[in-house]
């Protein structure tokens, strides 16, 4: 597998990109989703709670291999109320990044919800687990983020959107599983 790599902080038209791919980041609310997307597109870490209201919408060119992917990154809210419309943001889809806090046990408690929802509006598409807050005392270990993780097929990383720890790779693993995926035969 190639790492895959930022292709470039400017994401203007004038890049050439071979594909664009939409990803959603979906997850309970508070878990950390636009942190961790901020921290990866921008390299900041905001320390002030925004909640999402809806969706938010963000574009990152990512280098795998010789290609380069537009990761048109889906951040959407995860209060049970916007469920609904968020049905409608899996249309066309082709990765997902289901993110929990390893602080917050109902987050993980939920996953399950939310893979059963991924896969009625999304289909089988590549989908990354991500353990959040890794910088802060777990309450979920790591063992039982990787048990889930491979109880349902599903690629697992830990990050931290406040240290940067494995933000980049988040996103180089989904980009990478995206390419694969979409050069699979129908």
């Amino acid at each position: 597998m190639t790492i895959p790599s930022p292709a470039s902080s400017n994401t203007s038209t004038a890049t050439p990109y071979s594909h664009a791919a939409k990803v959603l980041v979906v997850g309970e609310a508070t878990v950390g989703k636009t942190s961790l997307i901020v921290r990866y597109v921008k390299g900041i870490f905001n320390p002030s709670y925004i909640l999402t209201i809806g969706v938010n919408f963000f574009v990152q060119d990512v280098r795998v291999g010789d290609r380069i992917l537009r990761l048109q990154i889906w951040d959407s809210a995860g209060q049970e109320r916007f469920g609904p419309i968020r049905k409608l943001y899996y249309y066309g889809a082709k990765g997902v990044i289901l993110v929990y806090d390893k602080t917050n046990e109902r987050t993980f408690e939920r996953l399950g919800s939310w893979l059963k929802e991924i896969e009625e509006h999304a289909g089988n598409i590549p989908i990354t687990l991500v353990g959040n807050k890794a910088d802060l005392e777990e309450t979920i270990s790591h063992e039982r983020g990787m048990r889930f993780a491979q109880a349902h097929g599903l690629t697992f990383l830990e990050a931290s959107a406040k240290t940067g720890h494995h933000t980049m790779k988040i996103f180089n693993l989904t980009a990478s599983q995206i390419i694969n995926y979409l050069a699979r035969p129908r």
